[in-house]
């Protein structure tokens, strides 16, 4: 059975539409084997060129593979996605925790901020067009280390959600000890609607944020999630204004700054509860496995 409409409807927003967006449409449409479709092809059946919206083949072209880029400031370093969607491909995981684990290493950095280039997505999630043809053993053991790894940081760590985050985003935004959000924000829990479980840890440490029934419903209904309603569940931290989050990520290293180092990360070690991320991975591998064997996996 297709998945209905999430509630309200969906519109493309105005400019380059993102891959999800032509997917909600595509889904309210009755349009059939849509997630098979590249973002050109997509284009081309809603029929988006004759509206005045982006060219297909601008869709498809513009920009490149996600890149890490790092910022320092007194007390913090800020990683940013940049790139096509800010998608998460196993190569910018691998980057994302070893420029991650160099600056925790720093004994000036008091914090570490991940967030997303732009003002729409912080990520669509995992970059499924360069996994594809990999075995799903190797698609969530090599992205839930990279996840692991950023969770056992010495230091505090804070997902900076400058917009919507999908899919596997959500399992790394999971794996920072905070996630602040721009009003206006979702979490769109797509991941069983592609047919697979969380790939990288995310729903052990969902669970273990807001209990196992709440998390269960979120995945299991492929829920989009307004970020304010996000905050009363417990998944984000705080809210924050447009073009806010730099002066929130500075208000909180200034605040961690008195602190002495040291206990700050024995009483981070002390309070960490990792989830058993090798039935995730075992479980994710199989469902992944069984997708791409009745090719059926989206681009």
């Amino acid at each position: 059975m297709t998945p209905g409409p999430p509630s309200g409807g969906s519109t493309i927003v105005p400019g380059m539409p993102l891959l999800y967006e032509l997917h909600d449409l595509a889904r309210e449409r009755g349009i059939e084997r849509y997630r098979l479709m590249s973002k050109s092809e997509l284009a081309a059946a809603l029929g988006l060129e004759p509206d005045g919206a982006a060219p297909a083949a601008a869709v498809s072209e513009a920009g490149g593979p996600t890149e890490v880029e790092l910022t320092r400031r007194a007390g913090f370093a800020l990683l940013t996605l940049r790139g096509r969607d800010n998608a998460l491909s196993l190569e910018v995981l691998e980057r994302l925790a070893e420029l991650a684990e160099e600056q925790a290493a720093d004994p000036d950095v008091r914090v570490l901020a991940i967030t997303g280039a732009g003002t729409r997505l912080f990520s669509s999630g995992a970059d499924l067009a360069r996994m594809r043809g990999r075995p799903g053993s190797e698609v969530t053991a090599s992205g839930t280390d990279a996840c692991r790894r950023i969770a056992a940081l010495p230091v505090p760590t804070v997902a900076l959600l400058n917009g919507h985050a999908v899919g596997g985003a959500i399992d790394l935004a999971l794996a920072c000890d905070w996630r602040f959000a721009v009003q206006g924000t979702k979490l769109r829990f797509i991941h069983n609607e592609l047919g697979y479980s969380p790939p990288w840890g995310g729903a052990g440490r969902l669970a273990a944020l807001i209990g196992r029934s709440a998390a269960l419903r979120l995945f299991a209904t492929c829920a989009v999630v307004a970020a304010e309603e996000a905050r009363n569940l417990g998944i984000v931290d705080e809210l924050v204004g447009p073009g806010r989050l730099e002066s929130k990520l500075e208000s909180l290293t200034a605040g961690i700054s008195r602190a002495d180092r040291e206990a700050v990360t024995v009483t981070k070690r002390l309070l960490a509860a990792e989830p058993d991320l090798a039935a995730h991975e075992r479980a994710f591998a199989a469902l992944w496995d069984a997708r791409a064997g009745s090719s059926t996996l989206s681009a």
